[in-house]
């Protein structure tokens, strides 16, 4: 838990750009900014979190740099809880930061559900702890309120920017029945409580009843915790991230990209004889489509070139990310790009870039270490 100033400072650092956007660029107007939509649209959980009068809040904050360390200390606060129970931030949208849960796709994958829910829930218990801290720095104090949805969207992502965003009604609908909650409250979509009811863990929360708006439709219901364990609950920063379960003497899946055929079939032979399951394309347009229409937690590894036609491994990885963003990846390359590629993204490791030609016993011995649990 976060319990002091300091302790809101260093969790600050430790975001990356991927899971949150700066203050800064959320005011932030190009017109060479184009969105691309990359053929994915899938069912998640999708929630909203946003700030009350926000404007009251600002009018009393009279200095620039106290304005931003507002915004900025309860955006990073917040997109650090999202990270801890693996959901994703999309962008700021307003006084608020939209965001979603990748593994929800799976509507047997219960704890991906739940972890939603707990989610918005810690939100809400860290309202204390953020006053304390801004009364400490002299700004405004902060009330917040939550929503969650359910429903298919379509995944998108500008041409200058590696982020995600996401659009849909499921979208819509969240932010504006996140208006029918009091301060520090979460709320839910009744598409969402209709997934919420077949599951095992149901019975842990109680959901009252929001009477029916005319402009939102469907019931909505006011969520909170019957019982909120510490155990539960304060070992958020330090909660084992959960994984696909263990598939005893199945080898791991491995998706391989490369415009060479040569090397394709090279590379797919070498690691197909070690029992990996392989699947191989020449086209990345064709690998992405591939990629898009499977289960997206199907692969455990991907391994592309980064020089190739039609679509360079950088964007490709943008968008197999924005897909699934747990999926590991080698990238291959004839040509010095470390400098380039970890430029763009820091979180990926000198050892996860290899250069042309590589032998067979390096190729494999990185697949294994790479694939450790």
């Amino acid at each position: 838990m976060i319990t002091s100033d300091t302790d809101y400072k260093s969790n600050i650092s430790k975001i990356h750009a991927d899971d949150i956007f700066s203050f800064d660029s959320y005011n932030r107007n190009d017109n060479n900014d184009q969105i691309t939509f990359i053929n994915y649209s899938h069912s998640y959980c999708i929630c909203f979190v946003d700030i009350v009068s926000s404007t009251k809040n600002i009018c009393e904050m009279t200095e620039s740099n106290k304005i931003q360390e507002y915004y900025s200390v309860f955006l990073n606060t917040m997109g650090s809880i999202i990270k801890s129970y693996n959901g994703r931030a999309v962008k700021n949208a307003g006084d608020g930061l939209l965001y979603y849960f990748p593994r929800t796709f799976d509507l047997k994958n219960e704890s991906a559900f739940q972890n939603a829910l707990d989610c918005g829930l810690d939100m809400i218990e860290e309202n204390e702890k953020l006053n304390q801290y801004y009364k400490n720095r002299g700004l405004s104090s902060i009330n917040y309120r939550v929503s969650a949805n359910y429903g298919r969207v379509e995944l998108a992502m500008s041409l200058n920017s590696n982020s995600v965003d996401i659009f849909g009604s499921p979208v819509n609908m969240c932010s504006k029945i996140n208006q029918l909650a009091c301060p520090n409250q979460m709320i839910i979509q009744d598409d969402l409580h209709e997934v919420l009811k077949k599951t095992e863990f149901y019975n842990q929360y109680e959901f009252r009843n929001v009477s029916n708006h005319q402009l939102y439709g469907d019931t909505n219901y006011i969520i909170f915790s019957v019982d909120r364990r510490d155990s539960k609950i304060n070992n958020r920063f330090n909660k084992k991230q959960p994984h696909k379960q263990a598939r005893a003497n199945v080898s791991s899946n491995i998706l391989i990209i490369d415009d060479d055929k040569d090397i394709l079939f090279t590379f797919k032979t070498i690691i197909h004889s070690e029992g990996y399951h392989v699947d191989s394309y020449s086209s990345p347009y064709e690998a992405l489509g591939h990629f898009s229409h499977i289960d997206p937690y199907f692969y455990d590894l991907v391994i592309m070139d980064i020089r190739m036609p039609e679509l360079n491994g950088i964007l490709l990885y943008s968008k197999i990310k924005a897909i699934n963003p747990e999926v590991k990846v080698i990238f291959l390359s004839a040509l010095n790009a470390v400098d380039e590629v970890l430029s763009i993204f820091p979180e990926i490791r000198h050892s996860e870039i290899i250069r042309k030609p590589i032998e067979p016993d390096v190729l494999l011995s990185k697949i294994s270490s790479i694939l450790q649990p």
